[in-house]
């Protein structure tokens, strides 16, 4: 066998037809020599790696432009079009901007095009951008430019008039103090006082939820839920529908809206009664809310909450506010007083037994004991699927989908009621007009809060949950250290504690208070999720896990003779470990296994036998406090 390698093979002694030869040569000088000119080939197809059909990729060959790489081949790629073709409906280049027509802009808050006076849609001169004239607070379409509140945010801060030595000492003292907004004078306005304190009762009412606010971009929605209810209380219909979708979004808003407006013309014609699904956990609580809402002001006998028939209970109350000639049928075309039920946390009441109260809300809204609107909110879209088959029946089957703010110029429309009065009437909130100083007040405030110094904070709370409340909550602080001697509202910082109000994200901060038996059962109760392989727990488990984490702990240091590190350790009895597990209970670190469980399983077991969650994982108790050696084992070894 020869020992010699390709690589001193001479291609001379070899015939042109070799393999080596082959390998060797030029892709150019292997081409012609197979085709007989030395001419490149138009084009191959490149092969697919994926399965199925793939459009075919041209590529053509072409010689390098280095003179000293004459030989080197690479690809380019080949055009789908000859070139002296044109693609139609692409711009060339220098080409003049296409004017878009009329009909084809949205509107950035509401995205919708409808554009009638006086509710047009105007454009911005620098950015283009598109609104509503309502949906951004325009009232009168400008002479001349019109600039949208970002592009004109510089020329209201008036950074163009100001020095750069101005700028840095604004800026130098923002970084000192990032809470603080700069200093300004008290500006000169008759009743200053005056105007600041019933400024600030309105924005703080908002912000607390005690004013209901405008939501922008859901004008069909609004108009679909005000005509059932306009039916209701106007014509007698009964009715009922159901308002889908994610918190914040404002479906209750929207409701309570709707309910204002109405009470303007028809205010003595209907009743409201409130309902929530935190609050009345089972039929029992809020029939008896029921009760109390509507029959307060009227004598109502106690023996009617005492029955046991949800049905002749409910028909009962709703009699009072009945017809005499309705309930018997003698004259038609007479009603009633109408019931507007809003109902929150829908989907809780299908979690109740036999869904009785529902069952009897609906049918009531087919009868003709009371004309009834049944307003349900919730969040969950399977809604209909948790109502049984008898109640789904008695349903109309009417559903509003509401969504967040698609956008931060939505957001925005929204939040910036919490922070200025806007375009509502001044006699809705209370205000007077009359006296002086209220324009030139109006005016420097609507001046300040334009000028969107808080643009991180609005922009997080954007990109996080889209929640209005939320924004608000940041504001309650400020606003209320508003004082006439110094006007300047205060700019919260991004996860500030000094200024936000909102609730913490977990319960891990209660970590720290608990005492080593709340922590030993707190911690046998998270172990069992991993060891029995169950996310629900009752007392008598976790104190037999407890127990045995103890005692097993007491033979392992007297093997080792260690004492004094745990081994002494005492094994609480049942009945004082029982009242360190309700200690968890009111602490919230232990919720309950079933929604309303907590009221029925309470006389069945007791406290031995009630299932409850753990709110908290095994891996986050190290992390959210310190530890002792031994329960810092029992959170590591399974």
């Amino acid at each position: 066998m020869l020992d010699t390698t390709a690589d001193e093979l001479s291609t001379n002694e070899y015939p042109a037809i070799s393999p080596l030869k082959s390998r060797n040569l030029n892709l150019n000088q292997r081409l012609a020599e197979s085709t007989g000119a030395a001419a490149s080939p138009k084009g191959i197809l490149s092969p697919t790696k994926k399965r199925g059909p793939r459009p075919q990729k041209n590529v053509s060959f072409n010689k390098s432009i280095d003179a000293e790489a004459t030989t080197e081949v690479f690809f380019e790629d080949l055009p789908k079009e000859p070139s002296g073709k044109k693609k139609p409906g692409r711009k060339p280049k220098q080409a003049q901007p296409v004017v878009v027509a009329t009909d084809e802009i949205v509107c950035g808050v509401c995205s919708r095009p409808d554009s009638q006076a006086p509710n047009e849609i105007i454009l911005c001169d620098n950015c283009d951008f598109a609104v509503h004239q309502m949906c951004y607070g325009v009232r009168k379409i400008p002479e001349g430019d019109w600039l949208c509140k970002s592009c004109a945010q510089e020329d209201v801060l008036g950074l163009t008039k100001k020095s750069t030595e101005e700028v840095s000492e604004i800026t130098a003292a923002a970084a000192a103090n990032p809470v603080a907004a700069p200093t300004t004078e008290v500006p000169d306005i008759p009743n200053l006082d005056h105007h600041l304190r019933a400024l600030q009762r309105v924005l703080l009412d908002r912000c607390n939820g005690r004013r209901t606010v405008r939501m922008f971009g859901q004008q069909d929605q609004y108009e679909k839920a005000h005509q059932l209810i306009e039916q209701t209380v106007v014509a007698g219909e009964g009715n009922s529908m159901l308002l889908i979708g994610p918190r914040g979004c404002g479906k209750t808003t929207m409701i309570n809206n709707i309910v204002k407006d109405m009470s303007r013309e028809h205010r003595q014609d209907f009743h409201i009664v409130r309902l929530n699904g935190f609050i009345h956990t089972d039929d029992k609580l809020a029939l008896k809310e029921i009760w109390r809402q509507l029959g307060k002001e009227m004598k109502v006998d106690d023996d009617l909450l005492n029955r046991s028939n949800y049905a002749d209970t409910m028909a009962s109350l709703l009699a009072l506010l009945s017809h005499p000639s309705e309930i018997l049928g003698l004259d038609e075309g007479v009603t009633s007083q109408s019931v507007i039920f809003i109902i929150d946390e829908f989907d809780l009441f299908a979690t109740h037994p036999r869904q009785t109260l529902l069952y009897n809300l609906f049918d009531i809204a087919q009868s003709r004991k009371a004309p009834i609107a049944v307003l349900g909110c919730t969040t969950r879209l399977d809604v209909v699927e948790m109502l049984e088959k008898r109640v789904k029946s008695r349903f109309s089957h009417r559903y509003i989908y509401l969504s967040l703010p698609k956008n931060l110029a939505a957001f925005w429309q929204v939040c910036r009621q919490g922070l200025m009065l806007g375009d509502v009437e001044a006699e809705e909130e209370g205000l007077d007009r009359s006296i002086e100083g209220f324009t030139e007040f109006q005016a420097y405030w609507d001046h300040k809060i334009e000028q969107r110094a808080f643009q991180d904070l609005l922009q997080y709370h954007y990109y996080t949950t889209k929640s209005p409340s939320a924004f608000f909550n940041e504001w309650i602080l400020p606003l209320s250290w508003l004082t006439a001697g110094n006007p300047n509202l205060n700019i919260p910082a991004v996860g500030s504690e000094l200024t936000s109000l909102a609730p913490p994200d977990s319960r891990l901060h209660l970590l720290s208070t608990l005492s080593e038996l709340d922590l030993g059962l707190l911690i046998a109760a998270a172990r069992l999720d991993i060891v029995a392989d169950t996310d629900t727990v009752n007392f008598a488990m976790a104190y037999d896990e407890y127990s045995t984490l103890a005692g097993r702990q007491r033979v392992q240091s007297a093997t080792a003779g260690m004492l004094a590190q745990g081994g002494n350790a005492r094994v609480w009895s049942r009945g004082v470990a029982a009242v360190a597990w309700e200690r968890l209970v009111t602490l919230g670190l232990l919720v309950p296994a079933g929604v309303g469980a907590g009221s029925r399983n309470q006389g069945h077991g007791g406290l031995e036998a009630k299932m409850w969650r753990v709110d908290v994982a095994l891996e986050e108790i190290p992390v959210a406090t310190k530890l002792s050696t031994v329960l810092a084992k029992w959170c590591k070894e399974i």
